[in-house]
């Protein structure tokens, strides 16, 4: 079986749909429209092959036809594509031009034959052709554009070969792939990784004969299976980028675990390929045509091997990730906020810093809440290995009072320069004051041991409130907590209380009280608060509370159950037989 038999009746379903509700053209982005070329013209194409479907897809040539013709509408004069935040953006123009490169390389058969293929495929060669001195000379405004653009080139050297698109590609080549020893891309996003910067490298090592460039995607694709969890989903927690706040799913990886599990013969990526080539993933009548310009997807796989069971350490973005038969537990200590001084995109800004995944029970979120001076969440800046599965995540947070100007400082007319004092901004010549201090020194200590977890949290310095907030993923019930009357939040006031979700539980405890002292809340802190946002995430919320400085332990319960289902062997199993 190859890669289309898997992907192809989810291919086939969303063509279906597209014919009986094409939508608007006009309302579709540049790159919408020329992927769903793509994919129409893949339909037609898939057709003629073996084993293909049974229908005759008459007009699907017409319809890709009818989308390249919007598309070309929206070609500036300048080659790149309009529309989309990003203005007459090389790189943004350089996933069209992508698709409408292999669209070009899947018709090519057809064009001697098919009147319909070669006035198509005339088109599309005038899109590349204008196109291509804006990706030739144009720049990018974040890592993974070096690649995209760089494959788009490769692309079109392969239609039409010139030396400046390889000198090019060199260019950006010579920069390096920004991928660490751990196997992250600088993003840390696996987004990215499966959308962009490992599919632009399986491209440049066969456009450019260069086998070496496949070695970053094999080291990606480790990665990636060192982050998977047994929902298979893969950690976002880490993330630079857009999916750090949200789960992702292995669907996306499949073609390139797919290639990579042939190409070297790999039981550990066949074993994830298989399901990741029948899971939900982004536009699969477009990955299916894609699919047809790569001959190592169109091999079987080679026998199944389950993944490891251990402990996974990224160093470079302090994340640790204990994979066991029944449960998977992530710490993390690698937010950039504390670094970089404020939230932003492109950082890492997650406070989550413990997820815990117990058969079908999902703790999804542990985040600290304290108030102090608005500086948000619990952003651990340290991460050490205590051994015996025990680890410390540390961080110390403080803020100032200003005392007056000394004399040469002062000015009669009271102007002073604005500046940025940290928290918030003001005309106070903040760099020349004498400051007094208030700092909190929080120490979290996580022990992984059979069926718990152990917490313990050390707070140090400010007499202030702190809430522990526990979210668990919606659709189980959670039992033994009641309301904060201050807040309205749930809270755990003494005792254990029961997450329940399908066939298994996590329990949690004890509760730490409640009261005005203690409120349970969650402040995401000033860079959220001052513009009415948060970045609280989804679920189903509870929170143990006390007040610092002090000491507090929290277990978090994770029992076996019988008819958990063992991730690394029987759900690999399942699917390869």
């Amino acid at each position: 079986m190859g890669f289309l038999d898997a992907v192809g009746p989810a291919a086939e379903a969303e063509l279906a749909a597209w014919r009986t509700a094409p939508g608007d053209p006009a309302a579709l982005s540049h790159r919408e429209l020329m992927a769903r070329a793509l994919a129409f013209v893949g339909a037609r194409v898939r057709h003629e092959r073996p084993g293909g479907p049974d229908r005759l897809p008459d007009d699907d040539l017409a319809t890709a036809h009818g989308y390249v013709r919007h598309l070309t509408t929206r070609q500036s004069a300048g080659g790149t594509f309009v529309g989309g935040d990003n203005v007459l953006s090389p790189p943004d123009s350089a996933f069209t031009v992508n698709d409408v490169c292999d669209a070009l390389e899947l018709l090519e058969p057809l064009r001697d034959r098919d009147p319909a293929a070669e006035a198509l495929a005339a088109d599309l060669d005038r899109i590349v052709e204008r196109a291509t001195p804006a990706l030739l000379t144009g720049g990018v405004h974040t890592p993974n554009h070096r690649w995209e653009i760089s494959a788009a080139l490769a692309r079109i050297h392969r239609l039409h070969p010139s030396d400046a698109l390889v000198e090019r590609i060199h260019e950006w080549l010579a920069e390096g792939p920004d991928i660490d020893a751990d196997g992250l891309w600088s993003e840390r996003s696996p987004n990215y990784a499966a959308a962009v910067s490992c599919p632009s490298f399986l491209v440049l090592a066969d456009v450019l004969d260069r086998p070496a460039l496949v070695d970053p995607v094999r080291r990606s694709l480790d990665a990636t299976l060192a982050l998977l969890l047994r929902d298979d989903t893969v950690e976002t927690v880490q993330s630079r980028r857009q999916d750090q706040s949200e789960p992702f799913g292995i669907g996306p990886f499949a073609p390139l675990l797919w290639h990579v599990a042939v190409l070297d013969q790999r039981g550990d990526l066949a074993a994830v390929a298989a399901r990741a080539a029948v899971a939900p993933m982004w536009q699969p009548a477009v990955t299916a045509a894609r699919a047809m310009t790569d001959p190592l997807l169109a091999e079987p796989l080679p026998a199944p091997e389950p993944l490891p069971l251990g402990t996974t350490v990224f160093d470079g973005a302090r994340l640790v990730h204990v994979r066991e038969a029944h449960r998977d537990v992530v710490v993390f200590a690698g937010s950039d906020v504390p670094a970089q001084g404020h939230v932003r995109s492109g950082l890492a800004n997650s406070p989550t810093f413990l997820r815990v995944l117990s058969g079908d029970a999902v703790l999804s979120d542990v985040r600290l809440s304290r108030e102090f001076f608005g500086l948000g969440p619990f952003r651990p800046t340290s991460l050490d290995d205590l051994g015996d599965g025990r680890w410390r995540l540390s961080e110390t947070v403080s803020a100032g009072y200003h005392q007056p100007l000394v004399p040469a400082d002062r000015r009669a007319d009271g102007d002073y320069a604005l500046g940025d004092e940290g928290r918030f901004s003001g005309s106070m010549a903040f760099g020349s004051r004498a400051v007094d201090e208030v700092s909190l020194r929080t120490v979290v200590t996580l022990a992984v041991e059979p069926e718990r977890v152990v917490l313990d949290l050390e707070t140090d310095g400010a007499d202030v409130p702190w809430s522990l907030q526990l979210t668990f993923r919606d659709g189980g019930t959670v039992t033994g907590v009641s309301t904060d009357a201050a807040t309205g939040e749930t809270v755990l006031v003494a005792g254990s209380g029961t997450h329940r979700a399908g066939g298994s539980t996590i329990t949690f405890g004890p509760g730490g009280g409640t009261g005005y002292g203690q409120p349970a809340f969650y402040a995401p802190g000033q860079d959220y608060a001052f513009l009415g946002g948060t970045d609280r995430p989804e679920g189903r919320h509870v929170h143990v509370t006390g007040r610092a400085p002090g000491r507090t332990r929290l277990v978090l319960g994770t029992p076996r159950t019988t008819d958990a289902e063992d991730v690394t062997t029987g759900a690999a199993t399942a699917v390869i037989g």
